[in-house]
């Protein structure tokens, strides 16, 4: 896998095209958006991962992947041996995430990890684990021509605690799927955040970096158009990591909670999450701007739309939300972002950014003192000011 490069430190990278920049400076925005996806439908009317609060706002627009846009149908799931085992009810605990459950036709593996139960932690502050990345590993994925590099296929960064080896935990996975033209970080030379020459890509450390302070592992694809291809790069990403969970010589091997895995994804990243959804193995995802046609769903969701985002608008976040009744559902209406000024928003504290660390420690950690912000008669979040909630009768009970 080659050596571990330490991740800079938890603030922004650069501003973001339209976007509000730290402090409340407004992003400048685009004036060209990006081409069309092969297949997919411009959503005019803002820049990539930006919106109308910029000095200018794009002429272009943000694109939808495969599948006629954000409305665009799911993808059958993949069934593979070995059951979920050891899931994290809603409001149960686990040992570390220790299988516990009998294997069954279809879910997530069954882990082999053993470890300490995870204590609660404060979702809008940085975690309590000192994290690295492994940078450019694992096997090629993605559609081409991709956005920004062209005919190159590209691999994978993984976001991670860097001692998981001495942690005592069984780490759970979080599958990462960018926005279209969009990477996790900044790759040079071609995936830059460059205001005069309107590049913007490697626009989410804030968010990836939080969650991986906390305890995940993420695995993130560098593709840029991560709803296209068959299986999904984010899929090859996750079969690649579930491999080395089982590798003795890989750093991962038995260090990671494999029945508990979650996937999140920002703009067509949400529209990837909800493909990849049908995937039996996925317990939990959460969408940022951008949903799809669920075709199967096997855990909670969590949908977060933006009260000023031209590019997708809450009535669509919503469209999905409301087709979700056997699962717990909650969508969250942030009421000042735009399409990516969320990823402003005063770091961790943001509403978006700690919501997901929120919802992901309570489905895959077991972290029941979380609860609060989403489950019962008076959930935090239904009172923050910032934000407005919708929850099925799944989450209010």
């Amino acid at each position: 896998m080659g050596g571990s490069t330490a991740v800079a430190g938890n603030g922004a990278t650069g501003g973001s095209a339209g976007g509000t920049a730290p402090g409340g400076a407004g992003g400048s925005g685009a004036t060209g958006g990006m081409p069309a996806v092969a297949g997919g439908t411009s959503l005019g009317g803002a820049a990539p991962h930006g919106g109308s609060s910029g000095a200018a706002a794009g002429s272009g627009g943000h694109v939808a992947g495969a599948g006629g846009g954000l409305g665009g149908s799911g993808v059958g799931g993949q069934t593979h041996a070995g059951g979920q085992a050891g899931q994290v009810s809603n409001g149960g605990s686990s040992t570390g995430g220790v299988a516990g459950g009998t294997a069954g036709a279809g879910g997530a593996p069954p882990s082999n990890c053993v470890g300490k139960a995870w204590p609660t932690a404060d979702p809008t502050v940085k975690g309590p684990f000192t994290i690295t990345a492994d940078k450019n590993v694992g096997p090629l994925a993605g559609y081409t021509p991709d956005p920004i590099y062209g005919d190159t296929q590209q691999r994978f960064n993984v976001y991670r605690p860097k001692d998981l080896a001495t942690s005592g935990y069984c780490h759970p996975i979080l599958v990462w799927a960018n926005g279209h033209g969009d990477n996790p970080e900044q790759n040079p030379p071609l995936c830059v955040v460059d205001s005069a020459a309107n590049k913007w890509c490697g626009t989410y450390p804030v968010l990836i970096e939080q969650l991986a302070s906390h305890g995940f592992v993420v695995v993130a694809s560098l593709s840029t158009t991560t709803s296209k291809g068959d299986p999904l790069p984010t899929i090859v990403g996750l079969n690649w990591l579930l491999e080395q969970s089982e590798d003795s010589t890989s750093p991962y091997y038995h260090h990671l909670d494999t029945a508990h895995i979650g996937a999140l994804g920002h703009s067509e990243g949400g529209l990837s999450t909800c493909k990849a959804a049908a995937d039996p193995r996925i317990s939990a995802i959460g969408t940022i701007s951008g949903t799809s046609t669920l075709s199967a769903l096997h855990g909670p969701a969590l949908f977060i739309c933006g009260g000023q985002d031209t590019v997708v608008s809450c009535d669509s976040v919503a469209a999905t939300y409301n087709t979700v009744k056997d699962q717990p559902a909650m969508m969250m209406d942030n009421l000042s972002a735009d399409h990516g000024g969320w990823e402003y928003q005063n770091g961790a504290k943001g509403p978006d950014i700690f919501a997901m660390t929120a919802w992901f420690r309570v489905q895959l950690m077991g972290d029941t003192a979380n609860r609060k912000y989403f489950y019962g008669s008076s959930c935090t979040l239904c009172t923050d000011s910032r934000v407005t909630v919708m929850r099925n009768s799944l989450m209010t009970q």
